[in-house]
């Protein structure tokens, strides 16, 4: 059993450690933030919040389909009326930083009527599969926003 001295150290220091990262600590690396981005699009579009996956394009969005954020929008929206239940599986095959304020991934999708936990399901189910290929532009300190996108069925074997 614990005395009291040394649980005082423990939730002493874990005090410490929340309100360093309250107060901005060490910040994410990009590379966590791009996780961390995909992750919120990702739980965004299987809540189908439809705002939520809006604020993460940016206002002079393209691609080269020739849609706009406006196009994207209605796009989105069409999804989300088309599809009572939404579940994204996700892999993400590579990220770089041309410029400290910009990103290249691209991340593997799977659209799936039902949850999707492993790479091998996807095997058995019928989901819709695609390569995006994405550039990101910093919005602010630590938020991403979409400026350009690419999409492309994929093939199974992509998730490995």
């Amino acid at each position: 059993m614990r005395g009291l001295s040394e649980w005082g150290t423990t939730a002493g220091g874990l005090a410490l450690a929340l309100v360093l990262t309250a107060c901005g600590g060490s910040p994410e690396s990009p590379e966590t933030e791009i996780q961390t981005f995909i992750a919120k699009v990702q739980t965004a579009a299987e809540e189908r919040n439809a705002r939520e996956l809006r604020s993460l394009i940016a206002k002079d969005y393209i691609d080269i389909h020739g849609n706009d954020r406006k196009a994207i929008e209605g796009l989105i929206h069409l999804h989300i009326l088309r599809n009572q239940s939404i579940h994204v599986f996700t892999r993400i095959q590579a990220i770089e930083f041309p410029e400290p304020e910009r990103a290249l991934v691209i991340v593997m999708a799977a659209l799936a009527s039902r949850p999707v936990a492993r790479a091998d399901e996807l095997a058995g189910l019928n989901a819709n599969l695609y390569r995006f290929n994405l550039e990101l532009i910093r919005h602010g300190r630590d938020d991403w926003l979409v400026q350009h996108a690419a999409w492309e069925t994929a093939q199974l074997a992509d998730f490995w």
